[in-house]
Order: structure tokens, then sequence, then C-alpha cells
């Protein structure tokens, strides 16, 4: 289908891809697009657990890297 569309666009595939790729991430955004109140709500509700997913993920970095130093400290001692 990708194919039929960009054939008939003149344009290769990937770029339509790309495109497609983009939009859905908001990348690109239709001038005078309007989203109803719904979308809207689910974007921002998406954006915000992204930005929660990014804490998250930076937090059991952390995580990770107190537990391998306990333990560690642990083995120095415990040879000790």
């Amino acid at each position: 289908m990708i194919k039929d569309v960009a054939a008939a666009l003149d344009i290769h595939p990937f770029m339509l891809s790309l495109w497609r790729k983009q939009v859905r991430d908001g990348v690109i955004v239709a001038k005078g697009a309007k989203l109803d109140v719904k979308t809207k709500a689910e974007l921002k509700r998406l954006k915000e657990l992204e930005r929660q997913y990014k804490v998250l993920k930076e937090e059991h970095e952390l995580l990770k890297k107190a537990i391998r130093f306990a333990s560690e400290q642990r083995k120095r001692s415990s040879s000790s």
C-alpha cells in the first residue's frame, strides 16, 4: 500500500514511511489541523507518561549502580 501511494505521489516509499512516522510521533503537524478535545487530552496524557517513564528509567539506573556499589563494599568488608 505504501508503495502504491508513494508511486502515485511520485516519491520514494521510504520518504512516505518517514513522514508517517513523524506524524505519529508528533514531529510533523498539519497546518490548520484541528484536534478534538479527547485527542488533545490523550496527547497531553501521553507526554506526561513519557516524562514519568524517563524519570523512572533514570531512577532504575541509579538503583542498579547503588546495588552494585553496596555489593562491592560488602565483598571488600567481608574479605578483610
